[in-house]
């Protein structure tokens, strides 16, 4: 009787051992190359490893990995080299092979322990992700606002500077300081050079109606056109950027109020362009004034501070832990508010969170990180509203998670914001949706509510929701394609 052949088992077998030990070493020059070796930033030196690593698809190497028990590497971002030579080593003890292998430049401990003292900037809560709120102006109008949110765990306080004033803005830090027993940390975002519309003074109050198909004039601000034939269009508005024409072409894409309204650019004249609403809504939608405008296929260079931000920074420096950059898109942003402190003698006390909410932005984080990380007390943001409108919205969830792994290779906090339990915020009814973009959330040191009237309903919630994943959430493992976006 013939003796049945015993299965090959790939996984035990010395060649396929052998071969991922080869390739393992592979993988560990190519996360050297072209790095300066005296780089004296560790979290630097990692990050470009994780760069070097992300130029190249290991994921069907990673599937091999698993396949023998071995590390994928999937969240091993903040100590890839690390974990590159400990698989390394375990490889050569299972073949047998005394191989010499040089220690990391920084351990899995070490590594854990800078995220750790990097994510102080928001709280030295021991929650792992921390909660941060916005104050709406109104908030005097309920007596003691703060001390309920406090209590129930909110770490930071955002006081925003595209509204209000410079009195109200100290008002509310004060009033932040004064709860007992409690240290929330004030964070204070620069409006920046946000595109806004300009309605005319008769138009402020009513609201403009515009539907399908109809025609808007967007005037540029430095507009020469002083009476636009009203007749064709249904609507002129004005904007806030001094050039129009000469940044856009006929078929771009301009989005006004979070994208509330899409139109498309249908004609050039001079610095003014003519628009088409694209926006198919049977009930109208609304343009109003004040309201964001975005050409995402537009290169539109501003420098993220303003010449109000500027103004007001010898103010807010008074009482701010943290100050936001809006729109960073390079690291001279970084450097200028950077500068801007150091004359303020705030330089290294006062936090700086970049805003990433651009093309330009995400194109240039790892310059961006690079700047922050040389200035400690730093931290990223994504910013969902902007963000997803500048790149699309059917990319955003793969950015969101790029721009978190790659900051975890820079051991750089992020906050997490824009629309986080917006309808429990508004109604007090969470929709399936934001439930589950909350998991996704707790992936991040610092998530931002809104403004709403449902404030500390919603703080509870999520903090329920932070306790459950805390569980589960070491069980994701990622895949490392090739990125498309900072190869």
């Amino acid at each position: 009787m013939r003796k049945k052949e015993k299965p090959k088992d790939l996984f035990v077998n010395d060649a396929f051992l052998a071969e991922l030990f080869e390739r393992l070493l592979d993988l560990r020059d190519k996360i050297k190359e072209g790095i300066d070796p005296q780089t004296t930033n560790s979290s630097l030196l990692n990050m470009k490893q994780y760069l070097n690593l992300r130029k190249y698809d290991f994921s069907h190497f990673q599937d091999d990995l698993t396949k023998v028990g071995l590390s994928s590497f999937g969240r091993s971002q903040a100590h890839i080299e690390a974990s590159v030579i400990v698989a390394l080593r375990m490889l050569s003890h299972a073949l047998g092979r005394d191989v010499v292998l040089s220690e990391p430049h920084l351990s899995y401990e070490a590594s854990h322990a800078i995220m750790e003292k990097n994510a102080t900037i928001f709280s030295s809560s021991s929650d792992k992700t921390k909660i941060m709120i916005t104050v709406p102006s109104n908030y005097n109008e309920e007596e003691d606002w703060f001390t309920p949110l406090c209590d129930e765990g909110v770490h930071l306080f955002r006081i925003n500077t595209a509204h209000d004033d410079v009195e109200v803005w100290a008002d509310m830090a004060k009033a932040i300081k004064e709860v007992k027993n409690k240290t929330a940390k004030i964070y204070v975002d620069l409006a920046g050079p946000k595109i806004r519309t300009v309605l005319d003074d008769s138009k402020k109050k009513k609201k403009i109606k515009v539907f399908y198909g109809d025609k808007v004039l967007l005037k540029a601000a430095s507009s020469q056109n002083t009476k636009p034939k009203r007749g064709i269009y249904k609507a002129v508005i004005g904007c806030t950027l001094d050039r129009l024409g000469s940044i856009t072409q006929v078929g771009d894409a301009v989005f006004v109020d979070d994208g509330k309204v899409q139109m498309r650019v249908e004609e050039i004249d001079g610095e003014d362009i003519v628009c088409v609403v694209v926006t198919n809504n049977d009930k109208g939608s609304k343009i109003k004034d004040e309201k964001g405008i975005n050409f995402p296929n537009s290169d539109i260079s501003l420098r993220a501070i303003s010449v109000r931000d500027k103004e007001i920074l010898s103010h807010i420096c008074d009482y701010a832990d943290i100050i936001g950059i809006s729109f960073a898109q390079s690291a001279d942003d970084i450097y200028e508010l950077i500068g801007e402190l150091e004359a303020l003698g705030k330089s290294g006390e006062v936090g700086i969170v970049a805003k990433i909410e651009t093309k330009k932005g995400v194109k240039n984080l790892p310059l961006i990180l690079e700047a922050l990380s040389n200035y400690g007390n730093s931290g990223v943001m994504i910013a969902r509203g902007d963000l997803a409108i500048e790149i699309g919205f059917e990319n955003l969830a793969y950015m969101q998670q790029e721009i978190l792994d790659l900051c975890s290779a820079a051991h750089m906090p992020v906050i997490l914001a824009t629309q986080v339990l917006e309808n429990k915020m508004k109604t007090n009814i969470p929709s399936r949706a934001e439930i589950s973009d909350v998991v996704f959330a707790h992936k991040a040191e610092c998530v931002m509510l809104n403004k709403g009237l449902y404030a500390l309903e919603t703080v509870k919630i999520l903090k329920t929701i932070f306790s459950q994943m805390d569980l589960v959430f070491r069980k994701n493992k990622l895949l490392y394609n090739a990125s498309f976006e900072w190869k």
